[in-house]
């Protein structure tokens, strides 16, 4: 490949690069910029084993770079996936604080759905199929449009909540 192709591929491929870098970094806990500079080098060697006629250069490039980086990560010791963090399944009294403090944040209807989830799946399993085991979206969608809500109003209430738990 020419210098000017390189370039030109480098420009296009680009997004491709910092997609797999990403994905690596998340997994490994490694920092972003270290595994692009990685990625890079893994693309500027992908230009110079190319042989045009074989296969498209983009499907080349994304085995070749992914390969590259795990790999990469092999020889440096890398973890595979960071270690899974064990769920809480106590509330000490400052935990239990801070979910107070977020309910009375929240707006009515989503008030009333999150204590509804926290107290537990009686009140949602006493309406369904008696076969429910744990709290579906669909469950409380359901219950909640039983109880005369409308859709609107439902799903912008479980669209709101879900925001809320997310910047829990």
């Amino acid at each position: 490949m020419t210098k000017k192709q390189i370039e030109t591929m480098f420009d296009r491929y680009q997004p491709l690069l910092h997609k797999l870098s990403h994905q690596c970094a998340s997994r490994c806990g490694r920092p972003e910029d270290e595994i692009y500079q990685q990625a890079c080098y893994e693309f500027m060697q992908a230009t110079t084993k190319f042989k045009p006629g074989r296969c498209e250069f983009g499907t080349y490039l994304y085995s070749c770079v992914r390969n590259g980086l795990i790999m990469w990560g092999k020889e440096n010791d890398l973890p595979i996936d960071p270690p899974l963090t064990e769920p809480i399944t106590t509330l000490d009294p400052s935990r239990a604080m801070d979910i107070k403090d977020w309910l009375a944040n929240l707006s009515e209807e989503c008030r009333e759905v999150a204590t509804l989830i926290i107290n537990g799946p009686a009140e949602i399993l006493e309406f369904g199929s008696g076969s429910l085991h744990k709290i579906s979206a669909r469950a409380i969608q359901d219950y909640l449009l039983d109880k005369g809500w409308g859709w609107v109003k439902t799903r912008k209430t479980l669209h709101d909540l879900k925001e809320a738990v997310q910047c829990l």
